[in-house]
């Protein structure tokens, strides 16, 4: 038996059932907005609404106006990097802390470490034979 795919005669888009052939579209009215950055963004609206004075940018997502030249300029967003110790800070608490570097340096004096029960390193035991 031949494998055939899931989609084989199925369209991805349906159309829709409410088109009327031949009819007249909606009436629009295109409103043309300038970024800070001199990029233009054009919108489409129905013809008996007022177009917003404000839309963002289609290049920079930036505010942009109506009138070119006008729009205000985009503030960055801040962007504060947490550093590796701020990210262990918000899931431990500085009690966890010590206690787990207590546990840590235990196993280590033991020869536990990295896995208990392994003993010390042979790395450890070549230096102490020399």
């Amino acid at each position: 038996m031949k494998r055939r795919p899931g989609l084989r005669g199925n369209r991805l888009v349906r159309a829709s059932n409410q088109v009327d052939r031949g009819a007249e579209p909606a009436a629009r009215s295109v409103a043309i907005y300038w970024c800070a950055a001199d990029h233009q963004t054009s919108a489409a609206f129905a013809a008996d609404i007022e177009a917003p004075r404000e839309w963002t940018c289609r290049v920079c997502s930036g505010p942009s106006s109506l009138d070119r030249g006008a729009a205000p300029v985009a503030s960055r967003p801040r962007f504060f990097p947490r550093t590796p110790y701020e990210f262990l800070m918000m899931r431990r608490t500085e009690e966890d802390g010590e206690r787990i570097l207590a546990e840590a340096l235990a196993a280590m004096r033991a020869g536990d470490y990295p896995r208990p029960g392994a003993g010390p390193r042979r790395s450890t035991e070549r230096r102490a034979k020399k």
